[in-house]
């Protein structure tokens, strides 16, 4: 199968694995809010958040294990293959030991750290020993998923996660008929994460990604030091890009209390919903990048890392001015009116998704290179730039200062640090020749900004149901020529016909 056959199938597969994550998620939040406070809510927020940043005993291991396999993957019995996975396996297994554990000694002094309520303290503990358990015992099951992105597999990873999807919404609903409350998510979790590591294990061993039975492979320090060195490189990273993308609502709960925390969560589902759609061609690309890097097929990469730079920010135009043009009347149908902010705070969010996904291409490219450098400390002033700025600016200015902070920071650190460095890798003699690669998307963007704020401007006073119909419509309908004839660049217009025309006709 050819890369962009790979691509193709891995892309469709994504979006499918969207909608099942925009129906997990339109059915979740009502399903909780109907059981739990706001409160409540803003607590288990808070649980996964700070199991999150527990994730980070990861120390960049897993991420280094699919790169390095990359490096390997063409030759599957030699033996540095099976050292690669063997090694791996015991690296995460150790890992997630630590994660279990603790995890379970923080959640005694975490509720004072983070100003838990006193009446919540017993189950914020609970949660968090619970979730962090959870996450340690499955933690080595990551191995399947860098198996099959390593291998261009990422329609397999994406089918692993509808069915953890599926079973952590069903898990969900029946925990909260037997009346669990707040452990209805934590059994959520623990189903949603069991299934989903299950499936990629059988779809890695279906497709004979594992080590052959009998392999005298071994684990062995030699595969440690290389997959360490690499990861090392990445921690910093890792810690850099939790601080940005998972420290808000900590931020917000010592700042504005949970109920604000809770807001957060849930207002900015539709912009995480929409950050999906657009970091796909990125995130599926990445595997062949990394394989053309290898094999040195320089203008072939050029052109391909051009092709996903201009889809990712035109994609993001498109999704990031829809979902703020429709998140008010969205939110009040959604939550009956029970969630809710500023307008301004629509408009920033889109703002902000338009700036990650351009920026996130470059310093991404970066680090498919292998050539880190001080990419790593980079993001780690980005994140350390934005906690300290944001809990300066969010008594003043609330949510929105949080935005401006993301906006801000991220423009000035890794956005002009991934730019430099993706200039001089393909040797480009001034910044405008880069730069010119974006002109389809800048042309996007005010094609779209002049569609969106007319329809914001329309329809100002319409009830929340025909606001939003008519909105989603207008973007759906107007919004999509203009992104594939403005925010597409000739080369990639033609790519999409032939793809579609052979998909037809395999049909």
């Amino acid at each position: 199968m050819s890369r962009a056959r790979r691509f193709t199938h891995s892309l469709a597969t994504g979006y499918l694995l969207l909608g099942a994550t925009t129906l997990q998620t339109l059915a979740a939040v009502p399903l909780a809010l109907r059981y739990l406070s706001k409160e409540e809510f803003g607590l288990w927020a808070l649980v996964a958040q700070i199991a999150g940043y527990l994730l980070l005993i990861d120390l960049g291991m897993s991420g280094a294990i699919a790169r390095i396999l990359i490096d390997h993957k063409d030759d599957p019995r030699g033996g540095a293959y099976g050292a690669v996975i063997k090694t791996g396996a015991l690296v995460l297994a150790a890992q997630g030991a630590i994660i279990a554990i603790g995890g379970t000694l923080l959640s005694f002094i975490l509720p004072g750290l983070m100003a838990v309520p006193t009446n919540h303290q017993r189950d914020f503990q609970l949660l968090v020993a619970g979730q962090c358990c959870v996450l340690g015992i499955l933690f080595v099951g990551r191995l399947f998923n860098n198996l099959l992105q390593a291998h261009q597999r990422y329609d397999a990873c994406n089918y692993a996660s509808i069915g953890g999807i599926f079973a952590n919404l069903g898990a969900m609903w029946f925990g909260f008929e037997r009346h669990w409350g707040l452990y209805s998510l934590l059994a959520a979790s623990v189903a949603g994460q069991v299934v989903s590591t299950l499936i990629g294990f059988l779809a890695a061993w279906k497709l004979g990604l594992l080590p052959e039975r009998g392999s005298s492979t071994k684990p062995d320090s030699r595969t440690f030091w290389d997959i360490f060195a690499y990861g090392r490189e990445m921690f910093l990273i890792f810690v850099g890009l939790q601080l940005v993308s998972a420290s808000q609502i900590i931020v917000i709960s010592r700042t504005l209390g949970l109920d604000a925390a809770a807001v957060w969560s849930i207002a900015t589902k539709l912009f995480m919903m929409a950050q999906q759609v657009v970091y796909r061609p990125l995130d599926f690309s990445a595997a062949a990048l990394s394989e053309m890097i290898v094999r040195k097929e320089r203008e072939n990469l050029r052109l391909r890392f051009r092709d996903v730079l201009i889809l990712s920010a035109s994609l993001a135009v498109w999704a990031g001015l829809g979902a703020a043009v429709c998140n008010s009347s969205f939110l009040a149908l959604w939550t009956r009116g029970r969630i809710h902010w500023p307008a301004s705070s629509d408009w920033l969010m889109g703002l902000l998704l338009i700036v990650n996904a351009t920026t996130r291409c470059y310093v991404g490219f970066t680090g498919y290179t292998k050539d880190i450098r001080g990419m790593k400390y980079i993001y780690l002033l980005e994140g350390g730039s934005f906690v300290a700025l944001s809990f300066v600016v969010a008594p003043h200015w609330g949510m929105n200062g949080i935005i401006v902070s993301a906006i801000v920071t991220n423009l000035l650190c890794t956005g002009v640090y991934g730019f430099r460095r993706t200039r001089e890798y393909f040797g480009l003699d001034n910044s405008g020749a880069l730069l010119s690669w974006l002109r389809p998307s800048f042309l996007c963007l005010v094609a779209q900004a002049v569609l969106f704020v007319v329809c914001w401007q329309l329809t100002a006073h319409w009830n929340n149901l025909p606001r939003l119909t008519f909105c989603a419509g207008i973007g759906a309908l107007a919004g999509a020529p203009l992104f594939w004839q403005l925010g597409l660049s000739p080369h990639l217009r033609r790519k999409a016909t032939e793809l579609i025309l052979q998909f037809r006709g395999r049909r």
